[in-house]
Formats: C-alpha cells, sequence, structure tokens
C-alpha cells in the first residue's frame, strides 16, 4: 500500500476514534466540568506563582512588608481555589452531568446535593483524624469525580423508578418547595449507599472509604515499585493517561506519589549540606522542570511549534492567549482549547515528548552532564529560571532548552496533521452553517448563527474571528459582476465582497453577510469595500472609461448611520474625480424609515457626487415612497421578478408597470439574475435596457473584469 493512502487510512481510523470519543456523554460531562472550573484553577495557580517566584529580593519584600499581610491575602485566594478544589468539581460535574448526559434542563439542586452527600462520605471527611484540607483539595479530586457519578447515575435511575408527587398546596408553597420534597427520598437513598459501601470497604480492605481505598491501592503499586526509572515513567504515563481523559492525573496521584518523590530533593539536599555529591535524579521537582515543561504533555513546546507551524488565526490567537499561563506551567487553556482531551491526533505527542524528556534529562544526570535537583523549586516556576535554580548550574537551564527543541519536533507533524484534520472537518460544519442559513431564508425564520450550539456554533465564532482579521487588514477579496444594455456593451459592474478562506475555500457570500452582521463589523467592511473600489477606480477606466458606473452595496442600516455619510464625505474629497462613478445601491429597503431626515441625508450623499439605487425594487409601499423621494437614480428590479418572467404572466405585468414608473420618474431601471437570452428579449419587449446575470457573466476577479 503506497504511504499516502496509508496515511489517509490511519487519518480516517483518528477521527473515527475523535468522534467515537466525543460521542460518549459521560466523557463530555468530566470533560465539560473541568473546562467550568479552568477559572479557579488559573486564579490559584497565579497566587502560587505571585506566592513562590524565587527572586529572593521579591521573597524577602513579600513576607516583610505589613508583616506578610500581602502573601496572606494571596493565602486566602489560594485557599479559597485550590484549597477547596475538589468541592468545585462535585458542583460542575453535577451539572455537567445532568446537562449533557440526561439532558435535563432546569433545577438541578437534586443532583448537586446528592453529589456533595456522597462525596462527604466517599472521602471520609468527618472521619476522626481527617485532613479537611487536604481531603477538600486537588488530592480529593479523583474522588470527587467518582463520588459524584455514582450519585447521579444512581439519583437519575431512582427518579425513574420512584414517582414521588408530593401535592401540599397552601398560600406559602411554590414550584421550589415540590422540587425539593421530591428529593428528600433519593438523596437520602444515595446516602444510604454510599455509607453501605464504605462498610463494604472496611470489611473487605480494612479501610474507612473510597478516599482510603484509592490512596491504598496506588501505595501499594508505586511502593512496590519504589523510586527509580520504572516507577517514574509508570507516573508520567498515568499521569497523561488520566489527563487525556479529562481528569487532572497530577492532582489525582500526588496524593500517593507525592510521599515517594517529594523525599528525593530533601535527600539531595543533606546530602550537600554534609559535603557529599546528591545523587537522587527522580523527584517531584525534576519532573515539573524537566519532563513537562508547561505542563503534562510537555505543551509548553506544543506552544512553541503552534507559534512556529501553526498559520490558522485562530489557534495562534489562542497560543497567545495561553502563552503567559504556559510559562508558569498553567496548561488548561491549550489542554481544552487545542483541544487535547480526547484528540487522538495529539494522544501521541501528548505521551511521547514527556517520555522523551525523561529519558534524555535521566541519561544526562547519570552522565554528570547536569547536576541532580538538590533545591525545591516550586512548580511554577518559569523554563530556565527553574533549571537554574533546581540544579543550582547554568545546565540546568541549558537541558531544559534542549528538551524543548527537541518537544517542538515531536509535536511539528501533529500540529500540521491536526491542521489538516480541523480543517476537512470545518469545511463540513460550514456546510451545515449554509444549510441553516438557506433554510432561514426559506421560510424567513431568522436564524442567530453565533448562537447555535455544538460544531455549528464553534465554527461560526471561528468564521468570525478570521473575517474579522481579513476585514481589518483593509484588503478585501473583491469581485465584480458585469452590467451590459441590450447593445452588449459593458457600462459597468456590481462589486461584491467574495472570502477565499485560505484552509476552507470561497465561502458561501450571504453567509459571510450574515457573519459580518452577527459581529457587527458589517458597516465596517462595507466602508473598506467602497474605499477600495475607489482606489482601484483608475484602473477601471482605462478599460471603460469615465462614464463606467460600479454599483457598491449598502445595508439600510449603514446608510442612516452618521458615521457612513461622515465617511462618505471624506472619501469625496480624497477622490473627487471618482465618486461620480460609484452608484450606492441600498439593500434591505423594507427597513429603513423613508421621512423626511432619511431624504435629506440623501440628497446630501447626491450633493457629494454620488449616484443613488434602489436594490430589489418590488411594487410594495415602501418601494413607491422611493421614487417619490426623487433622490434615486436607478432602481433594479426583484430578482424574482426575472426568474419566472417567462411563465408568470403576473411577472410580466409587474415589471411592465415598474419600467413605466421609472420613465417616468427618468430612473434607469435594471434587471438582475437575467440567465438566459430569452430572458434578455423579453425584459428588452418591456422596455428594459440594462440588465446583469449570468448570461452575460458571473461575478469575477477584478483583474478578470478588465480583461
Amino acid at each position: 500500500m503506497p504511504m499516502r493512502e496509508r496515511q489517509i487510512k490511519f487519518q480516517k481510523a483518528l477521527n473515527r476514534i475523535y468522534e467515537r470519543l466525543n460521542s460518549i456523554r459521560l466523557l463530555q460531562a468530566v470533560k465539560g466540568s473541568l473546562v467550568m472550573i479552568i477559572p479557579v484553577i488559573m486564579v490559584g495557580a497565579f497566587t502560587i506563582v505571585l506566592r513562590s517566584l524565587p527572586v529572593p529580593v521579591y521573597q524577602t519584600w513579600l513576607h516583610s512588608f505589613a508583616d506578610g499581610a500581602i502573601d496572606t491575602f494571596f493565602g486566602y485566594i489560594h485557599q479559597a481555589t485550590f484549597g477547596i478544589l475538589s468541592l468545585y468539581m462535585v458542583v460542575s460535574l453535577a451539572f455537567c452531568y445532568a446537562s449533557k448526559v440526561q439532558e435535563m434542563s432546569g433545577n438541578y439542586m437534586g443532583t448537586i446535593i446528592s453529589s456533595i452527600l456522597a462525596f462527604f462520605i466517599f472521602s471520609g471527611i468527618f472521619n476522626e483524624g481527617a485532613d479537611v484540607l487536604n481531603l477538600l483539595g486537588a488530592n480529593g479530586l479523583f474522588t470527587a469525580i467518582i463520588s459524584t457519578l455514582f450519585a447521579n447515575t444512581l439519583y437519575f435511575w431512582l427518579n425513574k423508578k420512584i414517582r414521588i408527587d408530593i401535592r401540599i398546596y397552601t398560600s406559602g408553597t411554590d414550584d421550589v418547595y415540590f422540587h425539593m420534597l421530591r428529593y428528600i427520598l433519593p438523596i437520602l437513598i444515595i446516602g444510604v449507599a454510599a455509607t453501605s459501601l464504605n462498610l463494604v470497604f472496611y470489611a473487605l480492605f480494612g479501610v474507612h472509604n473510597f478516599q482510603d481505598l484509592y490512596i491504598l491501592g496506588l501505595s501499594s503499586l508505586f511502593q512496590w515499585a519504589g523510586r527509580n526509572f520504572g516507577s517514574t515513567l509508570l507516573y508520567v504515563f498515568m499521569v497523561h493517561f488520566l489527563w487525556f481523559f479529562g481528569i487532572h492525573g497530577g492532582n489525582v496521584l500526588d496524593s500517593v506519589w507525592g510521599g515517594i518523590l517529594d523525599p528525593g530533593v530533601e535527600l539531595n539536599a543533606a546530602a550537600v549540606a554534609a559535603g557529599n555529591m546528591p545523587t537522587v535524579i527522580y523527584s517531584k521537582a525534576f519532573l515539573d522542570i524537566f519532563v513537562i515543561m508547561g505542563g503534562c504533555g510537555s505543551t509548553l513546546c506544543l506552544l512553541a511549534a503552534i507559534f512556529l507551524f501553526e498559520r490558522k488565526r485562530g489557534m495562534r490567537k489562542l497560543a497567545r492567549f495561553a502563552a503567559v499561563p504556559s510559562l508558569f506551567n498553567i496548561n488548561e487553556l491549550l489542554l481544552f482549547g487545542v483541544p487535547i482531551v480526547y484528540n487522538p491526533i495529539m494522544l501521541i505527542p501528548f505521551f511521547l515528548t514527556p517520555i522523551v524528556n525523561l529519558l534524555i534529562s535521566t541519561a544526562a544526570m547519570k552522565l554528570g552532564l547536569v547536576p541532580v535537583v538538590a533545591q525545591p523549586v516550586e512548580w511554577t516556576t518559569p523554563i530556565f529560571l527553574g533549571g537554574y535554580y533546581a540544579t543550582g548550574s547554568i545546565a540546568g537551564s541549558i537541558l531544559q532548552g534542549v528538551n524543548l527543541c527537541v518537544g517542538v519536533m515531536i509535536y511539528r507533524p501533529f500540529v500540521r496533521l491536526m491542521h489538516r484534520e480541523n480543517a476537512r472537518n470545518s469545511r463540513a460544519r460550514i456546510g451545515k452553517l449554509v444549510e441553516l442559513l438557506q433554510e432561514s431564508e426559506d421560510t424567513r425564520v431568522p436564524v442567530k448563527l453565533l448562537e447555535q450550539e455544538g460544531d455549528a456554533g464553534v465554527v461560526a465564532k471561528m468564521l468570525c474571528d478570521d473575517l474579522e482579521g481579513e476585514v481589518k487588514s483593509g484588503r478585501p477579496c473583491m469581485y465584480f459582476q458585469p452590467q451590459y444594455n441590450n447593445e452588449n456593451q459593458c457600462i459597468g459592474a456590481e462589486a461584491l465582497l467574495r472570502w477565499n478562506h485560505p484552509v476552507y475555500g470561497m465561502v458561501y457570500p450571504p453567509l459571510v453577510i450574515k457573519l459580518l452582521e452577527e459581529t457587527e463589523l458589517l458597516t465596517k467592511a462595507e466602508m473598506v469595500i467602497l474605499e477600495t473600489v475607489l482606489k482601484e477606480m483608475d484602473r477601471i477606466k482605462e478599460t471603460y472609461q469615465d462614464g463606467v458606473k460600479i454599483s457598491v452595496n449598502v445595508t439600510g442600516v449603514t446608510v442612516q448611520m452618521d458615521e457612513y455619510e461622515d465617511f462618505l464625505r471624506k472619501m469625496a474629497e480624497r477622490y473627487p474625480e471618482h465618486t461620480s462613478n460609484i452608484m450606492i445601491e441600498i439593500t434591505e429597503q423594507a427597513s429603513l424609515q423613508i421621512d423626511e431626515a432619511f431624504v435629506a441625508r440623501l440628497t446630501r450623499v447626491k450633493e457629494m457626487g454620488y449616484r443613488l439605487a434602489i436594490d430589489d425594487f418590488g411594487m410594495g409601499n415602501t418601494s413607491v415612497k422611493y421614487l417619490r423621494s426623487n433622490v434615486f437614480d436607478m432602481i433594479k428590479l426583484d430578482g424574482s421578478l426575472i426568474q419566472d418572467i417567462e411563465s408568470n404572466e403576473r411577472s410580466q405585468g409587474i415589471v411592465r408597470n415598474m419600467v413605466n414608473m421609472a420613465q417616468e420618474f427618468r430612473i434607469d431601471i435594471l434587471a438582475e439574475f437575467v440567465e438566459t437570452k430569452e430572458q434578455q428579449e423579453l425584459l428588452e419587449e418591456l422596455d428594459c435596457h440594462l440588465y446583469q446575470g449570468y448570461l452575460y457573466s458571473p461575478a469575477v476577479p477584478l483583474e478578470k473584469f478588465l480583461e
């Protein structure tokens, strides 16, 4: 099988795995709950950064200023975030389980209360001698996940099996009261079940709760292995395995592994104090500083790879946003933003990079090229600074640099592969957006693309982000659809915005306009389009002479803005020789107020030298008011009239009447959507002599229009 075919087959297999993982709603709930507590994690992590920055002058000031008040202040924030992280996890997971797995909306208190109850029982928080702060913090995170999933699964099962219908009607009761009455029996059963399981754990294993059982199991595994390369490799693998499924591997395992690794630095420090050579390689600081730089998966390497090799605007914007936290080894923004969690494409580099870093760092220290870690360094210490402080040598910083470069090269092909897969998937999702928009156009039911849930909404937001950069660049992609008279002479063109996306190709034009509207960029885009046409007018006149007219679309909202009128005046002053060649074509006339103020505004625009046209002109009351205003130079017939003009006599009659009105008011009239010679000939019989449509040409780039 050729290499290319194998690559395609491999990519399809990865995509199927990705889709299956993301279709498992239980995993979606765990992932969603971690995303929800990212603000808590980041706030807590930055308080650690601010408290532990290894700069002697700063540390002296921090602990001496106002008797350490600032350090105490940060300590309160740390305890309110990381100190009760497991409790945040219980609440967020209960909410996500109810909304994603059970697709429940409304009152979530039953699931949240039952989850907190189960967590308190499973964690043993009220047992005699229990370390409450330790259990509520990151060390209780795995128990928080298990107890919440247990409580929610049982809660919803009980709700299906046991129908509780308590009807107590008094003047003081409401819906909340009835809900709370229904919660009593399920919560009682969950409490009894969780307590019974703890009794089973004690009878079988001699531990009083699930938290102790889980620590006992992991302790047995790692203590049997000891502190060596094999156990360290196993720890690194398990941390990343848990993280890949959205579980904070470091926090889950640190309650056990910390007791094995933490003494490593202390033993080395004691050896140095005694005048001996430190020899213990593996420690918590060793892993934080040299193996998982930037957080699990050595995501600082991924961040650098994105900056170097990713061209997609959205991904680079994410990288810029995540850069500062990543320097302090806070990587949740990358883990869930790229994403890495549940993403099989990133699975290989996510596991491979820290393992390679472990091998390189172990070899460097065994060979004596880099001193072992003999100083405790907080996990939030930035790269290079951490390597120097941990080893007391510049060699530590150099080792970090080597690991960073190797990691970037490992991530590089997968960043490119992810780019191609995202592009392929996004093209399909853009198709769904187009379907939604076309359905809205057919049914005339408004749709908000940015408010769509799931993939459609994500892609809409991603396109808007790219589109914003396109508009702000001031270099839009312009196409021109020629306009002809009945003597087959090109008299002008309509300037149309087109978006040839660098990844997804040509985007459906109405979708572009819709996204511009929803992001409130349409007015800016309309200004950029007009200015672009004026800049190109010299070249257009060289081909089509001074009488050529270029139509530029302007929405009804924009044309009524003082800002747009000021812009037109500015352009007229800058390009006075070209304003008479610009036909401002007003769309969405149904939304306009045809009053004296509006007519006065259009009169001022005409006095600047511009010409005015009405788009999609029909027989409605609003359209007739346009003619009475006496400020328009052209009307463009509603395309729906032209499309069936050959078969529909009523359409012919309407066109005939509008032509007569236009002639009476001495206004030019142009038919759009002219696609056949028969349509053109019939329009000519009806005295309509200006045409635009596929019979003559589709919209084409400027260079082709000038040919």
